[in-house]
């Protein structure tokens, strides 16, 4: 699968208006994975992405850091990604939605997962364990339906 055909899914069943909206989404979302999986889940996800995503991966430390959370997974994901929508006066000028733009980060990142893992076959489980647990509540949740 090219870089374009994986883009494009993502951005169909994630509902993006556009396909850099859905690179930007797709690569904040690995760029997470690179600092929560060990070099072997890496080294799968090397093999299986197109080589103008491998950039993404390289950016994790060399071991895991046992210290991010889900929130700070989604950090990735809510930076690579518009999440403000337009200041709404009749409220006194703040942005009703920005309550819930982690849940829509949440569900964008289901959405790339559940695109990645097909593309790990079986180690798509051991990939899953190792996401954060408040992000993947049971990681059955992403495993392919």
């Amino acid at each position: 699968m090219e870089s374009s055909e994986l883009v494009e899914n993502i951005r169909r069943r994630a509902r993006l208006r556009s396909a850099e909206e859905a690179r930007r989404l797709l690569e904040g979302t690995l760029q997470a994975l690179a600092h929560v999986l060990p070099e072997e889940h890496i080294d799968a996800l090397f093999d299986c992405m197109p080589e103008g995503l491998i950039w993404c991966l390289r950016c994790g430390p060399p071991e895991p850091d046992p210290l991010i959370d889900d929130e700070l997974f989604l950090g990735w994901v809510m930076s690579s990604i518009e999440t403000t929508g337009a200041r709404d006066d009749t409220l006194g000028g703040d942005d009703p939605l920005a309550a819930l733009i982690g849940d829509e980060a949440r569900e964008r990142v289901r959405v790339v997962l559940e695109e990645l893992w097909p593309r790990l076959g079986d180690r798509s489980a051991e990939v899953s364990a190792c996401l954060p647990e408040g992000l993947a509540g049971s990681t059955e949740r992403f495993r392919l339906r």
